[in-house]
């Protein structure tokens, strides 16, 4: 007999562990698979929300288990991975969360997909387009309470110490900052996402001094220079800056957002985070 028809035979003839019943009857919140690598075409990510791009996603998948069942079919969540990677977006995720729920006849599932989006980014005076990378998360979340779906991207950005400027004879010290904005989606039916990541990490650059960017010549270096003297943000301007934007925006549920300055001048980093409902 062939090996794979051994492994056929052994199959059909072997019980299945994982749907014996479980005596223990503890019930489990979350139980499947992570750090799984897999290549997505995402969809909806820009403002243009036909373009599309090839990344490769860090998934996180998993459902509640009842206590008298003694495990799931981990094989499943990968099945629904392969069977919704043709292309995903923030707007088919809860047909994937629900797919993924209904195949382990689960109550609650869990999707976190992690991932690097490049957007392109024009230097303000040579006009230079280059590729920039963000990291953004896509998180879903189908419970009693329906579906709920958080974007998140951190944004690098430059920011320059107003303090610094106003007490110094000449200069004034600036670093990177980073900052990270989460938004959260309560999913009715017939619900969409309509918000992008592009539109997202424009909202982040401009509450800062200045963006980053991976090409500058030097006319774009002076520009960036002397505009980020201009606006000089301490690290709670840029959250404040940002929260202006984001509150009262009907798009999504809340939002959070937190930046960071890692200070050049100090061995500390500073810091500040913003939390609201929207509705």
């Amino acid at each position: 007999m062939a090996t794979s028809e051994k492994l056929i035979n052994i199959g059909s003839k072997h019980e299945d562990v994982q749907n014996r019943p479980d005596d223990r009857n503890v019930a489990i919140n979350k139980v499947g698979i992570c750090d799984l690598k897999f290549p997505l075409i995402l969809k909806g990510c820009e403002k243009d929300q036909s373009a599309t791009q090839h990344v490769q996603a860090l998934f996180s998948l998993s459902v509640d288990l009842d206590g008298e069942k003694k495990g799931i079919h981990m094989s499943r969540l990968l099945e629904t991975v392969l069977d919704h990677n043709k292309e995903l977006s923030l707007n088919s995720l809860n047909n994937f969360i629900e797919d993924l729920r209904k195949r382990q006849l689960a109550k609650n599932a869990y999707a976190k997909i992690d991932f690097d989006y490049f957007f392109t980014k024009i230097a303000p005076v040579s006009g230079i387009q280059s590729p920039q990378s963000y990291s953004c998360s896509f998180e879903c979340i189908h419970g009693t309470e329906g579906i709920k779906i958080i974007q998140s991207v951190e944004v690098p950005v430059k920011t320059l110490c107003p303090c610094s400027k106003e007490i110094s004879d000449y200069g004034a010290h600036s670093q990177r900052s980073k900052v990270w904005i989460s938004l959260l989606h309560n999913l009715e039916e017939g619900s969409e996402v309509n918000i992008s990541l592009e539109e997202i990490v424009d909202i982040a650059e401009n509450g800062a001094s200045s963006p980053l960017y991976p090409i500058l010549k030097r006319e774009d270096e002076r520009h960036v220079t002397m505009s980020a003297y201009d606006k000089p943000c301490f690290v709670e301007d840029v959250v404040r800056n940002i929260a202006i934007v984001l509150d009262g925006d009907t798009r999504f549920s809340s939002y959070e957002i937190k930046v960071v300055n890692f200070e050049s001048i100090h061995s500390h980093n500073a810091f500040a985070i913003i939390q609201k409902d929207n509705n």
